[in-house]
């Protein structure tokens, strides 16, 4: 999934998650806001794997000088 497919699908979730909390009259004990808050809360740390592992990824990639050329591997 694109980044920027997730960025759409946290802002979704967030917003729905903010209704669920006014339909229940702030009542962040609610069963339903629960479930859908761990939801979110898995959505999120799957995101955050996604992008550190793209760091990591990004920062152990080697770069080498071939003449006036530089390529990247």
């Amino acid at each position: 999934m694109s980044r920027e497919l997730m960025y759409i699908l946290i802002s979704k979730m967030h917003i729905k998650l903010n209704k669920l909390i006014e339909a229940s009259n702030y009542d962040l004990q609610d069963e339903e806001v629960q479930r859908y808050s761990r939801r979110l809360d898995k959505v999120l740390i799957r995101y955050n794997r996604i992008m550190e592992d793209t760091k990591n990824y990004m920062n152990t990639q080697c770069t080498y000088d071939i003449g006036n050329e530089y390529i990247r591997i």
